[in-house]
């Protein structure tokens, strides 16, 4: 190869390797200790060692503006999937009044140095326990004002996540979850209270009239407990009116079950599929994974099936089992069912073929 072509080829190699190397890099907890953040103060701020101090409101004032870094609240991760990660820190901001309000910050390299790309407000006096970065996601333990607490001091434990949307950190909706309990419904007392009752709250309705056209319909007596199922979330609860006795609040979204009458938070749903029964004739039957266990007016001991196997999903499934002297075919769909003797409500609508005949009742998921 002659020296010419090769010092072009080494030349066109290095180059590669420097511009490899130009990319974005991690900051430094230094940098994030030094850098500018905007939308905390009026102007920009540039903090020195992990604060800033501005000048006085006024003339001979004693009081000005504080800005600080929130030790040990720092994150990094990719949060806009360029494969490079961003930081995010928490910044506390003193005005010398009686609020000390926090911000989050985040933050990437640009060209050697600390860009301030977003910023949000979380609060007065919101202490910030966890900050982590996952899957594009910022997730935030925090401690809040519950309605009950003084100003100086919140106890409410609060989970909240955001993402980073066009320069700016966007709320992300808390999962719906499934909670077992006891719904009392009036008009100074709407309350939950989860099995075992280590938690209650408020309820704020966002199932729609069924709701309480349920409960209406299963209870006899004013502020009666009904066992209900639902989906929905913890939340603050509301700092006025009855609410505001309670620390928290469950949002419903969706009604799964109800009864008055039943095994309520006796009935044990760990390690099953579905469970389904219906009336005339009695019948009850558990899906789980190693087998189909049925009971029923001719067979009050339980007829055990091999372990199904299953098609399709959600609205539509079906359970196959066959055994040594009987097959069994469970269909279950995913609409409002309710039961003949009782007036319990349920998720699903259950039909069982079983011994030549067709059984019909109601269905509930597992856990």
């Amino acid at each position: 190869m002659r020296p010419e072509f090769l010092a072009l080829v080494l030349g066109v190699a290095l180059g590669a390797c420097s511009a490899g190397r130009s990319g974005p890099t991690e900051l430094t907890v230094e940098q994030l200790r030094n850098a500018t953040y905007n939308n905390v103060l009026e102007e920009p701020v540039t903090l020195v060692d992990g604060r800033f101090e501005g000048e006085p409101f006024s003339s001979g004032a004693a009081t000005r503006p504080v800005v600080t870094l929130i030790p040990g609240a720092v994150a990094k991760g990719d949060l806009d999937g360029d494969q490079a990660d961003e930081a995010v820190v928490a910044l506390a901001r003193d005005s010398g009044g009686s609020g000390v309000f926090v911000y989050l910050a985040v933050l990437r390299e640009s060209r050697g140095k600390s860009e301030n790309i977003a910023t949000l407000s979380v609060g007065d006096r919101v202490r910030v326990t966890a900050l982590s970065i996952d899957d594009g996601k910022i997730l935030a333990e925090l401690v809040e004002h519950g309605p009950n607490d003084p100003m100086c001091c919140p106890t409410s434990e609060v989970h909240r996540e955001w993402t980073l949307q066009h320069g700016e950190l966007s709320d992300v909706e808390p999962r719906a979850s499934r909670f077992s309990g006891h719904l009392v419904w009036g008009h100074e007392s709407r309350s939950f209270t989860e099995c075992g009752g280590e938690r209650e709250g408020w309820v704020i309705n966002d199932a729609g009239d069924e709701l309480v056209a349920v409960y209406d319909e299963l209870t006899s007596t004013p502020y009666q407990p009904m066992f209900v199922e639902v989906r929905g979330t913890w939340e603050a609860a509301p700092r006025e009116g009855f609410a505001a006795e309670y620390g928290e609040a469950l949002r419903i979204t969706e009604l799964l079950r109800a009864e008055n009458e039943g095994f309520g938070c006796r009935l044990e749903l760990d390690g099953v599929s579905f469970i389904a029964s219906g009336n005339e004739p009695f019948w009850r039957l558990q899906i789980r994974d190693d087998g189909v266990f049925m009971r029923s007016m001719e067979s009050p001991d339980d007829a055990v099936f091999p372990a199904p196997g299953r098609q399709g999903q959600p609205p539509l499934i079906t359970f196959n089992s066959d055994g040594p002297d009987a097959a069994i075919q469970i269909t279950l769909e995913q609409r409002r069912c309710i039961d003949t003797m009782s007036g319990a409500r349920f998720a699903w609508t259950a039909t069982v073929d079983v011994d030549d005949r067709r059984l019909s009742g109601c269905a509930a998921e597992g856990l």
